[in-house]
């Protein structure tokens, strides 16, 4: 089968001009499933200049489109995100600039079947850590946590690349970056929560300070 790099590269050649759905992109990946959308949604988040305000979005519709897969139910949108329109000369611009990741990963992607990727139940537990990667992705993470939305993405990208090549060894990495991501935010989120926490209660006693005398 054809990469996903060359069919992406082929369908944003040059500067496409007016807007697409979520639903258009679905359709026009050539029949290769939510698994090529929720990489190429992630792509954004692989170059320094992202899509302002999209990565709320892009979760939830990585997110249901996991949730799908793990009820067994064919990849599709309901028109509330399917309909969803993308500027589609910044999207082209974006997708461009994050193609190098994606054939650097493509590199070492390839079918090495295992149970881990072949199996029903493993299929649907990787969907299962697929919707825990756009959950981390969609939060509202404050831009003063760097990578915030990179960590997440790129273990949307591995996983999901890894199942529909059927590759049980790169996976593995999916699971690591996965973990990996998760970790990094939890830390992150709590040293940021911990540091407002103190200079609230620093700002606190100053001004009772100032009342008292």
């Amino acid at each position: 089968m054809e990469p996903l790099s060359a069919v992406l590269e082929r369908l944003f050649a040059g500067d496409r001009e007016g807007d697409l759905t979520l639903n258009d992109l679905l359709a026009q990946l050539e029949g290769r499933g939510p698994l090529a959308l929720m990489s190429l949604l992630c792509l954004p988040f692989m170059t320094p200049v992202s899509l302002p305000g999209v990565s709320n979005v892009f979760g939830v519709v990585i997110g249901y489109l996991a949730g799908r897969m793990v009820l067994g139910l064919p990849g599709a949108l309901p028109q509330t995100l399917g309909g969803r329109r993308i500027q589609g000369e910044l999207l082209g611009k974006v997708v461009r600039a994050g193609l190098r990741a994606l054939r650097w990963l493509e590199r070492g992607i390839h079918p090495r079947p295992t149970a881990l990727v072949t199996t029903p139940t493993a299929r649907r537990f990787n969907a299962g850590l697929l919707m825990w990667g756009a959950f981390l992705l969609a939060l509202p993470i404050p831009p003063t946590i760097p990578c915030s939305n990179l960590t997440p993405g790129a273990a949307i990208i591995l996983i999901s690349l890894s199942m529909a090549e059927e590759d049980g060894v790169t996976i593995w990495l999916g699971y690591a970056a996965l973990f990996g991501a998760t970790v990094y935010l939890g830390v992150m989120t709590w040293l940021q929560a911990a540091l407002i926490v103190k200079m609230s209660s620093q700002i606190w006693h100053y001004c009772l300070d100032w009342w008292l005398r």
